[in-house]
C-alpha cells in the first residue's frame, strides 16, 4: 500500500488532490490505477481510494487508520557531519528506525565542512530523503532535520537523558541500553569518522551529557548512528 503525506487537514468523505510531485509518483513511478492508499497529516493516518483525475491524481478519504507507527521515545540524533553518501544513509535509516529529529553538527574532527552558500539546498535534500524514507516505511510523522549547528550549540538542546557515544568508553561508561533508563526523551550524539576528541568529551560532561559505550568494537560513524537508533527504538517499542 502506497503512502503520501498531506500538508492540509484530511477528513473522511472529502477528496484529496495530489501535489504535482505526488501525482508524478503515483502515475509514472508506481503506476497507480484505482486502489487504496494511506494518507497522513499531522501524525494521523487515513485510508483513501486513489484514482486518476484528468491530468491530476486524487483520492477519496474513506476511513481513519488508528495505527500510530511511531516509537515510544522522542529521539534526537545529533550527527556530526560525515561524507555525503554516508550521512544520507544515516538520514534514511534513522528515519526508518523512528528518530524524531536529526541535528547535523560540526565537531573538531569533521572531515566534511558545512558550506554556507549551499546550506539551504543541502537542507532541502536532507529533508526530502527523510520524507521519502518516512513514506516508504509508513511512518506517521516525518522527522525534523534542523540547520547544522556548531558543537557549542549542543547546550541548547533539551532532553530527559543526554548521551554522547564514545569509542574509548568501553569498560568505563554505561552501555547505551542501560543509560536510557525510563526516559521518554533522549538525545544521542554521534561523532564523525575520527570520533570525538578528549576535549569535546569534557565539554559534553560540562553540558550534562553522559558518556556511553556502544560495545567493545570500534564502529564506523554511520554504523554507530544506526546502531544507537536501533537500540533506542527497540527500548521505546518494548522489543
Amino acid at each position: 500500500m502506497q503512502q503520501y503525506f498531506s500538508d492540509t487537514p484530511l477528513k473522511v468523505g472529502e477528496e484529496y488532490i495530489f501535489t504535482k510531485e505526488q501525482a508524478h509518483h503515483a502515475r509514472d513511478v508506481v503506476r497507480l490505477r484505482e486502489e487504496t492508499i494511506r494518507l497522513v497529516h499531522d501524525g494521523r493516518g487515513f485510508f483513501a481510494r486513489a484514482y486518476p483525475k484528468g491530468r491530476e491524481f486524487a483520492a477519496m478519504v474513506e476511513a481513519e487508520d488508528p495505527r500510530i507507527n511511531e516509537s515510544g521515545i522522542d529521539l534526537t540524533l545529533v550527527m556530526a557531519l560525515i561524507r555525503r553518501e554516508k550521512f544520507e544513509l544515516v538520514l534514511q535509516k534513522a528515519t526508518e528506525l523512528g528518530v524524531s529529529r536529526i541535528v547535523p553538527m560540526i565537531s573538531s574532527r569533521c572531515v566534511v565542512k558545512a558550506r554556507e552558500e549551499k546550506a539551504e539546498k543541502q537542507l532541502k535534500r536532507w529533508q526530502d530523503i527523510c520524507m521519502e524514507a518516512a513514506r516508504q516505511c509508513k511512518r506517521s510523522r516525518i522527522p525534523e532535520v534542523t540547520d547544522t549547528i556548531a558543537f557549542s550549540g549542543l547546550k541548547s538542546l533539551s532532553g530527559e537523558v543526554k548521551l554522547a557515544a564514545y569509542e574509548n568508553a568501553w569498560g568505563e561508561s554505561e552501555p547505551l541500553v542501560k543509560a536510557l533508563k525510563t526516559a521518554k526523551s533522549v538525545i544521542v550524539a554521534i561523532g564523525p569518522e575520527g570520533g570525538f576528541s578528549d576535549e569535546e568529551m569534557k565539554e559534553f560532561a560540562a553540558m550534562d551529557y553522559q558518556s556511553v559505550t556502544l560495545g567493545p568494537r570500534i564502529l564506523r560513524a554511520e554504523t554507530a548512528a544506526i546502531y544507537a537508533c536501533a537500540v533506542i527504538s527497540a527500548v521505546g517499542e518494548g522489543l
